[in-house]
């Protein structure tokens, strides 16, 4: 039984993959970043901690024309901050929708996103030990990435880096300024 879903979830996959090559793309992208809190507390408890952040990206692309895409998506953001014991981690998780746009400069891209999101903290350090979830917040997205296999079809890998701006309630917000390697299929 699993075996016969397996092989009816590949035929599928494949039947659509040559049907939408004209006119859908979907992938994702692996990369790193810098988290840019305005909340001081945030600040003074992880000062001198060590830090990854780590950004995964789901997307999906509609293209109208060669030169235009529009592109939904999710992303989660993971800022582990630790020092022995002691952690402070925040977990980013949001939605988007935007556009993308070739300007004409081979696989040059640039994109803005409308972006919904929320950051959810673990903390962690004596006394504090607590979860706590930040108001859901709407922001932008800017992109700059470039397409190595621009108007091909098939695996496309592509580089690039976004600057996001999120408020999360009252007068904090984050900025998140992120690189990334992403593959597209197409």
């Amino acid at each position: 039984m699993a075996r016969k879903v397996i092989l009816t979830i590949l035929l599928l996959s494949v039947a659509f993959s040559s049907w939408a090559v004209e006119w859908f793309a979907y992938g994702g992208s692996f990369g790193t970043g810098i988290v840019l809190n305005n909340d001081s507390s945030l600040r003074s408890y992880a000062e001198d901690m060590h830090r990854v952040v780590l950004e995964l990206d789901g997307t999906m692309e509609f293209i109208f024309h060669p030169s235009i895409r529009i592109a939904a998506g999710s992303i989660l953001l993971t800022d582990f901050k630790f020092k022995g014991d002691e952690y402070y981690n925040s977990l980013d998780y949001s939605i988007y929708g935007g556009i993308r746009i070739y300007p004409g400069l081979g696989g040059l891209r640039l994109g803005v996103d409308y972006n919904l999101g929320r950051r959810t903290d673990f903390i962690d350090i004596p006394p504090v030990n607590d979860v706590n979830s930040s108001a859901w917040g709407n922001g932008f997205r800017f992109l700059l990435e470039y397409d190595f296999r621009y108007a091909k079809t098939g695996l496309l890998p592509m580089v690039g880096g976004s600057w996001r701006y999120v408020p999360r309630g009252g007068d904090a917000s984050d900025h998140i300024i992120s690189v990334y390697f992403k593959l597209l299929y197409r």
